[in-house]
């Protein structure tokens, strides 16, 4: 259970700088949050954040979405370490369902018949109609974001393996799980071989991949991972109905809908600063229109300062670019050490002196982990810069993390 307090106590029920990182043969999704650089002359402010190890530059973030076509994409690539493969998973015993609210996945969409909750069950996705004859207790997800829902909704022994990324704390919520977990490489056949009963896939997945797992007979879903905290609902819901798990589902999508209507309850009034989320990896890169940096931007209160000076997706960007964007806050989502120096770039560009965000010392770093997966720990994101925008009016508000069901 997450839980926030303001006064007294309440409980709540409970990755662009890189294409499709991991687009190789296993299709894990792949989506890299990039951001812009800007230089401040002022003291430089860094959002409280427990110690994290810094990602080494072979490795990049998945569930970022795929860097726009007008941006230039850096010519290094991060590669993923391919581990030792394990032929096998552990199974896990599904635990009794809980007594649920049906009515909740009636307008569900992928649901064939939302009056049934007996086995077997159908599901439709873009990949088709598949029918599951009972609770899957060997579920394969090619997502950290879709593996970060899954963790809240049944113990994660049901996943039958993971990816070197998942283990990254900087940029995986499920980075302690993960770490003693089955690590996989990303060979497609590597997945086959754990012989899963069902495969979560996202947009982002590899069409030869999912092709190649469907034709050894396993059963894909392909469902969408939203940038809007409240958008992912449907998708949790739809999960928690495939897998059995409609109770979590439930109380997860509750705990989502409660925390973000405190947030807009707290900032119905507020004007709006412009706040601009850059990353440099071997470029700089903005988070525009369309990107999950700028969702979380827009639904902690501000105004996604890129997208007002019209970049769509993730573009790259130089330092003048900045200067004409002219933000009054920047953030940058990215591991500690990369963040640390180009923050240090930004603050001591004379090109951006005069910009709000620099002048007034109002450059953050803020956690990847939330800011460029696509699960519901974006809501982390919303409220960490919500409080940064608005302190006073998060004034003695704690907000904790979410659960996974291993902790419930």
């Amino acid at each position: 259970m997450i839980r926030w307090m303001m006064g007294v106590r309440g409980v709540v029920v409970l990755m662009v700088a890189l294409v499709a990182m991991f687009v190789v043969a296993c299709g894990g999704d792949d989506e890299v949050a990039t951001s812009v650089p800007v230089e401040p002359t002022a003291t430089v402010q860094v959002a409280a954040e427990p110690e994290a190890t810094a990602v080494p530059a072979t490795e990049v973030p998945a569930d970022v979405e795929p860097v726009s076509t007008v941006a230039v994409v850096p010519t290094e690539k991060p590669v993923a370490t391919v581990a030792p493969v394990a032929t096998k998973a552990p199974v896990a015993t599904v635990e009794p369902v809980e007594a649920f609210d049906e009515s909740r996945f009636s307008d569900v969409e992928g649901i064939v018949d939302p009056t049934n909750f007996g086995w077997p069950r159908s599901i439709e996705t873009s990949e088709g109609v598949i029918t599951l004859d009972a609770p899957p207790t060997r579920i394969h997800s090619l997502s950290l974001g879709h593996s970060e829902i899954l963790a809240a909704l049944v113990d994660f022994d049901r996943l039958t393996a993971v990816y070197s990324f998942f283990v990254d704390e900087e940029q995986s919520n499920i980075a302690k799980l993960s770490a003693s977990a089955t690590m996989i490489g990303f060979d497609p056949e590597e997945v086959v071989a754990l012989e899963p009963e069902v495969i979560v896939a996202s947009r982002f997945t590899n069409a030869d991949t999912v092709a190649l797992m469907k034709g050894a007979g396993i059963p894909v879903a392909r469902t969408s991972l939203e940038n809007s905290a409240l958008g992912n609902v449907p998708n949790i819901l739809l999960m928690g109905y495939m897998i059995g798990a409609e109770a979590e589902a439930i109380a997860l999508a509750d705990e989502l809908e409660a925390r973000m209507q405190f947030i807009s309850d707290v900032l119905a009034s507020d004007e709006s600063p412009r706040v601009l989320s850059v990353s440099k990896w071997t470029s700089a890169f903005a988070a525009g229109s369309g990107t999950t940096e700028g969702g979380i931007i827009e639904q902690a209160g501000g105004i996604n300062a890129a997208a007002d000076s019209g970049i769509e997706g993730h573009q790259q960007v130089s330092i003048e670019s900045i200067a004409a964007v002219n933000p009054d806050v920047i953030i940058v989502p990215q591991p500690l050490d990369g963040a640390n120096a180009f923050i240090e770039e930004l603050t001591s560009s004379p090109a951006l002196a005069q910009v709000p965000a620099v002048k007034n010392g109002e450059i953050y770093y803020v956690p990847p982990r939330y800011h460029t997966t696509l699960s519901h720990w974006n809501v982390r994101g919303i409220e960490r810069l919500a409080s940064l925008l608005f302190p006073s009016h998060f004034s003695g508000v704690t907000f904790e993390d979410f659960e996974h069901w291993s902790e419930k």
